[in-house]
């Protein structure tokens, strides 16, 4: 993938940082996300013995679990305690977004690869609770999962200095949820693109509340059918009472996991496209000659 024209601002750590990230969106998935879509096959029969109606409800539940957290104002996160984590990494005083911005990026990594860890225990812990009640603990295990993915693409946004309210940012947060859930290559880099464009409109001031409302509009009900017959599918072991326990707690840790490195990827692709505005916006020729472009 070619680099971006920003990128001709960036110095050479950050310049490093940004082909990492977009290698990262193209390699292929996981070992155990590929052994998980194995599963699909298999389970997609019983996925069709599944009565419409059931169906159907788990649908509407992701859809309402996933409009509530977007309803939310953010204001259960507790973004002291993510200071103070960036505090204990940068061995000062970090007090809002403005110190955020001076931290290296490889310190900011840390904290979040910590972060991603921290939640992928919690959401393997409740996948497999909820796996041993068989098909009543799928059905609460959605909502519970999905608010610990909100929850940790939210505190990544905050540690990489963005803001979690604005319309236009829920909309980038269920992109970024959604590009998480992604295992084809193909889909990957479309979605990618998708999401360059979304940062860029958000980089540029494109008003935020109406590009928000568009991406909302047409993405909760896309996404939630796709969870509806795509991820439900493979949790549906978890109806079975020998190995559901199992596969609840091992299907949560990878899609936490997945989730997480996507979010980690695309705010530092965000953070490095402002830090090379901010610097071409100090004046100054750029650090490097531009790509040619056919």
């Amino acid at each position: 993938m070619p680099l971006p024209p920003w990128s001709i601002w960036l110095e050479a750590g950050d310049l490093a940082a940004l082909r990492e990230s977009l290698d990262w969106f193209q390699r292929p998935p996981s070992g155990l996300s590929r052994i998980l879509g194995l599963l699909d096959r298999p389970l997609d029969g019983l996925w069709q013995r599944v009565p419409e109606t059931a169906r159907s409800s788990t649908t509407r539940a992701i859809h309402s679990a996933l409009q509530t957290m977007l309803e939310g104002t953010g204001g259960s996160l507790t973004e002291q305690t993510i200071l103070d984590a960036l505090c204990a990494e940068a061995g000062r005083e970090i007090s809002g977004p403005d110190q955020i911005r001076r931290m290296p990026l490889s310190g900011l990594d840390r904290v979040s690869r910590r972060c991603v860890e921290a939640y992928r225990r919690a959401a393997a812990v409740e996948g497999g609770v909820s796996g041993m009640a068989g098909w009543p603990g799928l059905l609460l295990d959605i909502p519970a999962l999905y608010g610990l993915v909100f929850r940790m693409i939210q505190e990544t946004s905050i540690l990489f200095a963005f803001p979690i309210d604005p319309p236009a940012e829920k909309g980038h947060i269920l992109k970024v949820m959604e590009l998480g859930h992604q295992t084809d290559l193909e889909t990957r880099r479309l979605g990618l693109e998708e999401l360059q464009v979304i940062q860029a409109m958000l980089g540029s001031g494109v008003p935020g509340h109406e590009m928000g409302k568009q991406v909302l509009l047409r993405g909760l009900g896309t996404l939630a059918e796709k969870l509806g017959t795509g991820l439900t599918r493979r949790k549906l072991a978890q109806t079975l009472a020998v190995v559901g326990s199992v596969v609840g707690a091992g299907v949560n840790y990878q899609l936490l996991g997945d989730v997480g490195d996507t979010a980690r990827h695309a705010y530092r692709l965000r953070f490095l496209r402002r830090r090379a505005q901010e610097r071409e916006a100090l004046g100054g020729g750029p650090t490097r000659t531009p790509p040619n472009r056919l």
